[in-house]
């Protein structure tokens, strides 16, 4: 099936499965609907890989990774295949930024940084493709030197929130250190990455070396993390996934890179720019409508600053607004799917009975041209205990739980009190005291007076928040695996008399 004409003729898409360079029809026989969520109304459908499509993707980037072609590439040529998708990228900005907004729900002011991000992780580890370098050791009699090695087909499994972004990191690292691939989107938002396999055609990739199939997570992303000449996979997504991930590891005791929840805490100081920092907790909190693992969603203030700050932050909130994600104006777009729209809001009554306060927001926004989407408001809820199943869980949506404290140590105690570690947040004009806070959170990321991640910054998390690293320059190290050569100079002798 092509779908035509979403934003010009350009957006053609196929909807098929991009294996050795070609594309191969779905197999498993039941269609799955693709949906828009902003008026649930079905944008195509996708038929899942069967079991026969998922060996010959794997295969097919086997013997890509050792062919000739392959293996005599030198580092800066797949570096310039990656700054080659980075120009098609942006060449073809708006068509990526509408499948993304009209698969995700995202405001298309949004995507189109996503997919300038996207490129922006290209050119990155573009630049690092070259300069992969082992070490050397002198031994006297004997000398020692280590190579950093790809290990082969990595396997990538997307999540369906900024899949493409989320997408591109991982492939850009891996790429560049010389393996191949095989990469899942989400069941549920594959459009941009099925329109990456033709700029992957375009820019000049080899056959085989890049797949992209289409399924479930329990089916076809099991197939292929089980697979035995799969030899690394990335996954990002719901720690529940990832605990499962893990397990389908152990048989061929595969290594992963895991980037799962979050419970991102804000602790708010009394010494910040007021307007500043409620500006920042209301990005932290709300955009991308919290549908990412960072986002902030628990606020702790001092109680002296509580009614006002909150008071502010939710005026703000009120305002935002919704609307049809390709509407520019748009900058809070709907929830991906009206079943977790139903859950979020499940959840939040479940809050207000245990005794917290619904202070705005809390339910389905039926506002006239918002009724058939899957639109919740920004969603504030005040006297929150750390106890409660709303100030744990990650809801992944627009909700920001309240706590107040008494002291900065009573503060990093309840921030630290989750199994995430993600993404952690502080606002304060003191940098000496900013640091001690950053020092004391048990988070894989800290951010002072600031929101959002680059290129240039490794992230990962914490405890249940992950494994491993992606972005900067130790993103390198997680898809190489060391060798260690040694050499003796002399003449070996038998340390046996025989």
């Amino acid at each position: 099936m092509t779908i035509t004409a979403l934003a010009d003729a350009k957006t053609d898409i196929e909807t098929h499965h991009y294996i050795r360079g070609e594309w191969t029809d779905g197999g498993s026989g039941t269609s799955i609907p693709i949906l828009n969520p902003f008026n649930n109304s079905e944008i195509c459908s996708v038929t899942p890989a069967n079991s026969d499509q998922v060996n010959q993707a794997v295969e097919a980037a086997y013997d890509s990774f050792k062919s000739d072609s392959w293996q005599n590439m030198v580092g800066s040529e797949r570096g310039r295949l990656l700054m080659r998708v980075a120009e098609l990228l942006r060449r073809d900005l708006e068509i990526f930024a509408t499948l993304e907004s009209l698969d995700t729900g995202i405001p298309i002011r949004e995507t189109r940084m996503e997919v300038s991000t996207s490129a922006l992780h290209m050119e990155y580890f573009a630049g690092f493709a070259g300069k992969i370098e082992g070490s050397y050791q002198d031994l006297g009699s004997r000398f020692n030197y280590t190579r950093r090695e790809p290990f082969g087909v990595i396997g990538q499994i997307v999540p369906w929130n900024t899949p493409l972004k989320l997408m591109a990191r991982g492939f850009a690292a891996a790429v560049a250190c010389g393996n191949t691939m095989v990469v899942k989107p989400s069941i549920v938002a594959p459009l941009s990455i099925l329109r990456f396999a033709k700029i992957v055609d375009e820019a000049g990739f080899p056959k085989g070396s890049i797949n992209i199939l289409t399924g479930t997570g329990r089916t076809v992303g099991k197939e292929i993390v089980e697979h035995p000449k799969v030899r690394k996979v990335i996954f990002t997504g719901g720690t529940e996934g990832g605990l499962e991930i893990l397990r389908q590891c152990i048989p061929t005791v595969t290594p992963a890179v895991l980037e799962l929840g979050g419970k991102g805490p804000i602790i708010v100081c009394e010494d910040i720019d007021w307007e500043e920092a409620v500006d920042g907790v209301l990005t932290q909190a709300f955009a991308r409508k919290a549908e990412v693992c960072f986002a902030g969603t628990r606020l702790f203030i001092p109680k002296s600053m509580h009614d006002k700050f909150v008071a502010d932050v939710a005026a703000k909130a009120e305002k935002i607004p919704m609307g049809n994600p390709l509407d520019g104006t748009t900058q809070l777009g709907p929830l991906m799917t009206a079943q977790r729209l139903d859950e979020i809001v499940a959840a939040v009554k479940v809050a207000d009975g245990a005794g917290a306060t619904v202070y705005c927001g809390g339910s389905k926004a039926m506002a006239p041209g918002l009724e058939k989407g899957n639109f919740m408001p920004p969603t504030i809820l005040t006297n929150v205990t750390p106890d409660m199943a709303a100030s744990r869980d990650e809801l992944f949506g627009p909700v920001l739980c309240v706590t107040t404290y008494d002291d900065l140590d009573q503060a990093v105690a309840m921030s630290n009190d989750s199994e995430f570690g993600l993404a952690s947040y502080v606002w304060s004009n003191d940098i000496r005291k900013s640091n001690q806070l950053a020092n004391k959170l048990e988070s894989g990321n800290v951010f002072i007076n600031s929101y959002g991640y680059q290129s240039e910054i490794p992230f990962g998390g914490y405890k249940m928040s992950g494994i491993g690293r992606e972005h900067g320059a130790e993103a390198m190290d997680e898809y190489t695996q060391v060798k260690s050569v040694t050499v003796g100079m002399e003449r070996f002798k038998s340390r046996f008399t025989v």
